[in-house]
């Protein structure tokens, strides 16, 4: 709960808002091959002084798989077709973009957002966290198998178990925004006279192939659509002295925007450098996935890919080592290429290579505090089973393998003031091994993990940055510091 609901609990009442989209569609369909890819919410502004829960805000709907060229088909259950576990329903969005109608601007715009809410569920939400609410909310799961009967079982069958024509049920979700600026814990006033004065929310959909994945949803041409849509977040309208002192005062409001950014490594030596432009940044994360598979359906666009197995890892600012002053390096590195001898014992010696350090600091980057606790999170679970160590680079892109959830951050700043990326250089210098042993049977086994410059091996990595912004709200206007 906001400072300001805490101080004047009596002056505010709790209403909730359930708005339908303004651009709405005939049928109340959007779609990527059939429909409209872009849905519009319009959270209008109030006179008074009215608090929006971003927090809590949540997109409900009901998701419909379909097959064929037309697209108007039902799925059978019989198909290979799947969701990302990590990422669920989310997996449709391509970005986010929240406007601030007084302002008239951009408060925060998200592409690739179905890669920034994987890394961010995987890494805040144990195995039972997807198995429960989070499966409820919007169809995750810790592996990607489990969300086959979300496209496939939601069907109406007669007692043979033949489904029934047009009888498609659908898969129902309701889940959060992962936007910074819902989940920055402050609440945002929609007022014209101290707030933003209304917000506007644009979600677009993301393809087809990018969407639902594997060979079935490949050869029968899957497709989707999302019906019943509809955008609830709790509000608190302030009254008497609290709405007059909202009013006549300057408002500080701080949230964080996530920003992505798009590389490709074709070396197992590689580095990525830019200039963000960005003034406050608070952490950066990255993920990987083999760049062939972005754009073919047979596999998973969402996947938190394992690039090889990390050696070091080194991140600067303007060429200088920063914030860390030394190279993140593996455990027992020197025994990258030496398997496990132990016929009893058929894995990798590359099992208890684990990259401690790396995962410490990606789990501080999620949470923005290095003293945070962690309380749940996959890392404990991306093990052998969960497929990070001595798996290859496309490990867990059909659907049915054990999927990874891997990657890397750095958290810059915990304090609150952020680190400054908006004229200098902002870069990463990775090594990776170049192959694996793994010990299959009795035999030891290379899985090729190298990233030597062709097609088939380039990886791109996702970056997404966290930054700080402060919006001053008075009766004169809005000021932006970003």
């Amino acid at each position: 709960m906001a400072e300001s609901r805490m101080n004047n609990v009596g002056d505010i009442k709790k209403r909730f808002l359930q708005l339908h989209p303004v651009n709405a569609t005939s049928g109340g369909t959007y779609s990527f091959k059939n429909g409209l890819p872009l849905i519009k919410f319009d959270i209008s502004s109030s006179m008074m002084p009215l608090l929006l829960d971003g927090g809590a805000l949540r997109l409900s709907g009901v998701l419909t798989a379909l097959q064929g060229a037309a697209g108007t088909t039902q799925l059978t259950n019989t198909d290979l077709n799947f969701l990302d576990g990590l990422a669920g329903i989310n997996q449709m969005i391509e970005s986010i973009t929240i406007s601030s109608k007084r302002l008239n601007s951009v408060l925060e715009r998200i592409t690739n957002y179905y890669r920034l809410v994987p890394s961010i569920t995987s890494g805040m939400n144990g195995v039972k966290d997807f198995e429960t609410r989070l499966a409820h909310f919007a169809g995750q799961h810790a592996t990607n198998a489990l969300t086959r009967p979300s496209l496939n079982v939601y069907n109406a069958y007669d007692r043979n178990g033949t489904v029934l024509a047009a009888n498609q049920v659908g898969q129902p979700f309701s889940t959060p925004l992962y936007a910074g600026l819902f989940q920055s814990g402050q609440d945002i006033d929609l007022s014209t006279v101290s707030g933003t004065g209304g917000l506007v929310i644009e979600i677009l959909l993301r393809s087809d192939v990018g969407t639902i994945f594997g060979a079935g949803a490949a050869a029968n041409q899957a497709s989707y659509q999302v019906k019943d849509l509809v955008l609830t977040c709790p509000v608190y309208e302030m009254g008497g002295q609290a709405a007059a002192q909202q009013q006549s005062a300057v408002n500080q409001f701080n949230f964080n925007t996530w920003s992505s950014m798009f590389q490709t490594i074709n070396t197992s030596a590689s580095v990525i450098a830019m200039t963000p432009g960005l003034g406050r940044v608070s952490s950066c994360l990255i993920n990987f996935i083999t760049a062939s598979d972005l754009g073919n359906q047979n596999f998973n666009s969402c996947r938190l890919g394992a690039v090889g197995e990390f050696r070091q890892l080194r991140w600067s600012k303007n060429g200088a080592l920063f914030p860390l002053q030394y190279r993140q390096q593996t455990v027992d590195q020197q025994n990258n290429n030496v398997a496990k001898v132990d016929a009893t014992a058929p894995q990798s010696f590359h099992t208890y290579n684990l990259n401690t350090d790396m995962y410490r600091t990606y789990l501080e980057a999620l949470t923005t505090d290095r003293y945070n606790k962690v309380r749940n999170t996959l890392q404990a679970y991306n093990s052998w089973s969960g497929g990070s160590t001595d798996r290859t680079q496309n490990s867990g892109r059909d659907g049915i393998t054990p999927q990874t959830c891997e990657g890397i951050g750095i958290l810059y700043d915990s304090y609150g003031s952020g680190t400054n990326f908006q004229n200098v250089v902002w870069s990463i210098e990775g090594n990776w091994s170049a192959d694996n042993q793994l010990r299959v049977n009795a035999t030891p086994t290379d899985l090729v993990n190298s990233i030597n410059g062709t097609a088939a091996t380039a990886q791109a990595a996702v970056i997404f940055f966290l930054n700080k912004n402060t919006l001053l709200l008075s009766q004169n206007g809005i000021d932006v510091q970003r």
